[in-house]
């Protein structure tokens, strides 16, 4: 009987995963590397999820008879010479330190004369040749030309893993208070996104910018572990909601970027955005990550980050734009901080969307386009009730107090007055901007800070 390694990374489920595809004809060893990179790289919030659903996954082979491996990444040249597979597959990542882990691997199968199969799981559409500058030409002219709703990969009856000899090493014990807000098994996962699909999914495109209403799936954190299929998304909302369909293309675009620009995590993708000279002030930057900013909803948002590891994505652009814009802080410091943070950290998708709010981005924002956080709430939290539950100090605030933050400080004495008037920052930010791009940049004759 033929042998087949599965190399589990960002697939962490039984449920339509293209890993476990013929896996009950075979040999099937599924094994995971723990990677020395990833465990610095990553933040304990994303890593207490991950390793919570690898233990999952772990349980679950175990109930249909197999076994996952755990092998440190060093020792997987050993590991390959005891299992001696046939086949060896895995699924692509278009982050740079992957694909140069790939690229390793790859070259050690092929000297051992091992086939390798590279699947696709956290892609709907294949990789494009070529880098499209716009979402709107990359949805139109690549996404919708691939992708259609595809059949279900069901989940093996059994599978029957030999026993190995290897070098085992134990998972990380890894736990976080907001991490624990999302721990879940596969079928808890399902039966969340079923009960979206009835509630809010034909309902998305209207209540999808609206904080303190459930009208997002929360899908993001199991994406990013695999604990839920692309595919099935796809297919449970194709023909009820493009918007959604075009959220998932979302995730496509900022990874097809990723792949033709891997500079991307240190560089802005715009050229004229290089070298531009922040402000960078540490203290601001504290007060920001902490959600003292003075600026209810940026702090709302902040403070939801802290509890939950994990912000509504209306309100990550408004608390992006006010780091880079309004205080005048580095987009990357941002970013390092989501990342490090954020439960659903996703490399592709941080920093893409962080250069688009920035506006050095591909799609991106004019750098003239300033989110002003009092307008974003009186239009998307207008009863304030987002605010409030982040922001304890508020409670009593009523939704016209929440609009006056000059003098909302005093009225709510252990609310922190604003590091800067929205006025004084915004103009602040546009003096740089204009110097740094010269004086061909044309300006709106509105500002586009709604």
């Amino acid at each position: 009987m033929r042998r087949v390694v599965a190399i589990f990374r960002r697939e962490l489920r039984l449920t339509d995963n293209p890993l476990l595809e013929g896996a009950e004809d075979v040999q099937f060893i599924p094994v995971f590397f723990l990677d020395a990179y990833n465990q610095e790289e990553h933040g304990d919030n994303l890593r207490a999820l991950f390793f919570h659903a690898l233990r999952q996954l772990r349980a679950g082979i175990e109930g249909l008879g197999g076994k996952l491996y755990v092998v440190c990444s060093g020792d997987q040249e050993t590991f390959f010479d005891i299992a001696q597979p046939d086949e060896v597959r895995f699924c692509e990542d278009v982050e740079p330190h992957s694909r140069e882990r790939d690229a390793q691997l790859q070259a050690l199968l092929n000297r051992k004369g091992i086939r390798v199969r590279v699947l696709r799981d956290s892609l709907l559409s294949p990789l494009p040749n070529v880098t499209y500058p716009s979402f709107t030409q990359f949805y139109r002219r690549h996404f919708t030309q691939h992708v259609q709703p595809g059949s279900f990969i069901p989940v093996p009856q059994s599978l029957q893993t030999p026993l190995l000899d290897v070098p085992e090493t134990p998972l990380p014990q890894v736990d976080t208070a907001p991490a624990r807000r999302w721990y879940s098994t596969e079928q808890e996962v399902q039966e969340r996104w079923q009960e979206f699909v009835v509630r809010a999914l034909s309902r998305y495109s209207t209540q999808r910018n609206l904080p303190a209403v459930p009208g997002v799936s929360h899908m993001s954190p199991y994406i990013r572990c695999g604990l839920v299929s692309l595919r099935q998304m796809l297919r449970d909302s194709w023909g009820v909601s493009e918007q959604f369909v075009k959220e998932l293309a979302w995730r496509d675009f900022y990874s097809h970027l990723l792949y033709h620009h891997p500079h991307t995590p240190q560089t802005e993708l715009r050229e004229d955005w290089r070298g531009f000279p922040w402000r960078n002030d540490e203290s601001d930057f504290e007060r920001w990550t902490q959600g003292k900013t003075g600026v209810p909803l940026v702090d709302a948002g902040m403070r939801q980050l802290l509890q939950e590891g994990w912000i509504h994505n209306r309100v990550r652009m408004v608390v992006a734009s006010y780091l880079t814009k309004h205080l005048l802080i580095d987009w990357r410091w941002g970013e390092r901080w989501f990342y490090q943070n954020l439960v659903d950290a996703d490399l592709a998708m941080n920093v893409g969307n962080w250069q688009w709010t920035a506006g050095c981005g591909a799609d991106a924002l004019p750098y003239f386009r300033i989110f002003n956080p009092i307008l974003q709430a009186q239009k998307f939290d207008p009863e304030g009730h987002y605010i409030r539950q982040y922001v304890p100090e508020l409670y009593g605030a009523t939704s016209n107090d929440l609009l006056d933050i000059s003098s909302l400080h005093r009225r709510f004495a252990d609310y922190p007055p604003p590091l800067v008037g929205l006025e004084e920052g915004r103009a602040r930010f546009l003096q740089v901007a204009q110097r740094h791009f010269g004086s061909s940049s044309q300006m709106p004759e509105l500002p586009l800070d709604g």
